[in-house]
């Protein structure tokens, strides 16, 4: 899947390591909707490409943070948000797989941290597997 050319995007300013950990939130007055969004950090890696990749980073973080259910669900609830991803389904599958495989040389020195944030069930071999079964579950989605 990824060894095929890259879809066709229109280019966009990237975040580039666009992920919860990079989000500020205002979570006082509780309020229905729940928290607001009032900032995002770490501008370090800017880019330029598909908005779909920006989605696919965070949607991989969600997964090994939470489990595959919630990587799955970020783009589109990115969408219902107004976000705008590629028309095609097998389109953003290709961004979501090479984000995902992307990370997998970087498992252990992503799992540290949120260790040390005090995630300690995310072990390395944790997140590990939680990659796995997300790869999986987009690689199932192809049919």
């Amino acid at each position: 899947m990824i060894r095929k050319p890259a879809p066709p995007f229109e280019g966009r300013f990237l975040h580039w390591d666009f992920q919860p950990g990079n989000v500020l939130f205002d979570m006082s007055p509780p309020s229905p909707a729940g928290p607001r969004i009032t900032g995002v950090v770490d501008w370090v890696a800017t880019s330029w490409g598909p908005a779909d990749l920006d989605v696919a980073h965070c949607s991989t973080n969600l997964a090994l943070l939470h489990g595959p259910a919630w990587g799955l669900r970020f783009a589109e609830a990115y969408e219902e948000a107004g976000g705008v991803l590629a028309a095609a389904t097998s389109e953003r599958l290709y961004w979501q797989v090479r984000d995902a495989l992307a990370c997998s040389e970087e498992v252990q020195s992503v799992s540290q941290p949120w260790r040390e944030a005090g995630r300690t069930e995310l072990t390395t071999r944790s997140v590990e597997e939680r990659l796995d079964a997300y790869v999986t579950a987009l690689m199932d989605a192809l049919g």
